[in-house]
């Protein structure tokens, strides 16, 4: 059987070394236009042919990063890897990994550059050219990591079980999986998932949403968030047709690793948190 995560690298592989590097959708265009101004700011200091090439539905990138070592699972060129390096700040660290070295090539010929604009001494980025479903064979050890983001890509992996108990894995208790991908309303049938187009752009394997929370249930996650929804656009006469009536959603969730014998749960007991100030 052939590997649809095979497929899907030729995929982008085609778009990135095309001139316009534009999709056939406009699920993968993200609006950043309602960001934090520090974010934005750390945005703007990408190289833009970073960004040129670069596809997601969301912006995964949580306050309070400073320090932090955060994964980004299938970074691509790497735009978030770069606005979350300045973020974490030059004690930080952030590793990318993904699976298609074309990518990963825009990626890593920045990484200087990169790091004489932010002012680091060196740059505290790291790439791994890899599977999100196997970190293990990448050295990404258990417990390692504060933050794991994704951007759009989670719904690329036939394997996705897989990619929730590696992310468990790699997360330290309380650390925070963050990330945006594409929902879908419902299930549908193989003639939309095993579709090569619908598939690299982001649609045929979108999770129905009722299964994506019982996935994380079943893995360890009792309790998540929605941190930002929009409906997707399509934007192709075509693939609307090909996908009939399954309505398609960008989500941004937030999930924190708990440890056992916390409420499964958000319980409101009047408990209160008083927040002092000293986050930017």
């Amino acid at each position: 059987m052939t590997d649809i995560r095979e497929e899907v690298k030729k995929y982008y592989s085609k778009i990135t070394g095309e001139k316009d590097g534009v999709m056939e959708t406009k699920i993968c265009s993200c609006a950043l236009d309602d960001l934090p101004n520090y974010v934005s700011e750390a945005r703007s200091l990408v190289s833009d042919e970073i960004v040129k090439h670069f596809y997601g539905c969301g912006s995964p990138i949580p306050p309070a990063l400073e320090g932090m070592t955060v994964l980004d699972l299938g970074c691509g060129t790497g735009y978030d890897v770069y606005t979350i390096a300045k973020l974490v700040g030059e004690n930080g660290r952030v590793i990318g990994v993904d699976m298609n070295e074309d990518q990963l090539d825009i990626a890593k010929k920045h990484q200087d550059e990169m790091a004489e604009k932010m002012g680091y001494k060196k740059s505290n980025v790291e790439f791994k050219k890899g599977y999100i479903e196997d970190l293990k064979s990448l050295g990404i050890e258990d417990g390692s990591v504060d933050i794991v983001i994704s951007n759009c890509v989670i719904n690329l992996s036939p394997f996705k079980e897989e990619v929730f108990k590696e992310i468990w894995r790699v997360l330290k208790t309380g650390g925070e999986l963050y990330f945006s991908d594409i929902f879908s309303d419902r299930r549908f049938g193989e003639d939309i998932s095993t579709d090569l187009i619908l598939r690299g752009e982001c649609l045929g394997g979108a999770m129905y949403i009722e299964d994506f929370r019982r996935l994380l249930k079943k893995i360890g996650w009792e309790d998540f968030r929605y941190i930002k929804s929009n409906r997707s656009i399509i934007a192709n006469d075509e693939i609307e047709a090909m996908v009939g009536n399954v309505e398609f959603y960008s989500h941004t969730i937030k999930a924190v690793k708990l440890p056992a014998l916390i409420e499964d749960i958000c319980e409101n007991y009047g408990q209160v948190a008083i927040y002092n100030g000293g986050i930017e």
